[in-house]
């Protein structure tokens, strides 16, 4: 005999009332709301947030000593704006703008703020890159035919490959990242005025 038919221990089914149509639509709605409320404040908490983006980039405008140390140099306040409006508009890092700092490719001329890198410099830079990396080849290539080696002479070798990758990303910094840079950022400029 089955155990789940409506006769055994006396079971009951009991229906839960009908909610109106109206109803069940009128509570999802204020529920809505009211999770819409909350993103609100989740979203205004945010930005009034000391770590946020938005409040770094006003101290940085605001304060020196803070626009110093987010980028390792100081500048007025006007070249201070522009520099956050161009981090902005071409959607660079911090660590692109102290690159664009360093390489002298950040100029303020009329009181305007331009990024001048130019293309021939970046060629100057693979140059100088193909060149450490021949310099690279050549000292592996003498190692490996020498018919005898020291730990000092493969010591000093591998000293040397260390300090012509740091040359490599030195010229990378220096000469061809600035280019790259400002060429994303022409790019994003032409974007938007479309």
């Amino acid at each position: 005999m089955d155990d789940r038919s409506s006769h055994s221990a006396g079971a009951k089914i009991v229906a839960f009332p009908a909610i109106a149509k109206s109803d069940r639509v009128e509570a999802q709605s204020s529920h809505i709301d009211a999770m819409q409320e909350v993103l609100v404040a989740i979203d205004t908490a945010i930005k009034e947030a000391e770590w946020s983006p938005d409040h770094q980039d006003q101290l940085a405008i605001c304060d020196e000593q803070a626009f110093r140390r987010r980028f390792g140099f100081a500048v007025n306040r006007l070249q201070r704006e522009q520099i956050i409006a161009l981090k902005h508009e071409a959607d660079l890092t911090d660590k692109e703008i102290k690159i664009l700092r360093s390489s002298g490719s950040l100029v303020f001329q009329n009181g305007k703020l331009s990024v001048m890198a130019p293309t021939l410099i970046a060629v100057w830079g693979y140059i100088q890159i193909v060149m450490l990396l021949l310099m690279m080849v050549l000292s592996i290539l003498a190692a490996v035919s020498a018919h005898e080696m020291s730990w000092t002479s493969v010591a000093g070798i591998v000293m040397l490959n260390v300090i012509l990758l740091f040359g490599m990303n030195v010229s990378n910094d220096v000469f061809i990242w600035p280019q790259r840079i400002r060429k994303r950022a022409q790019e994003r400029q032409r974007h938007d005025r479309r």
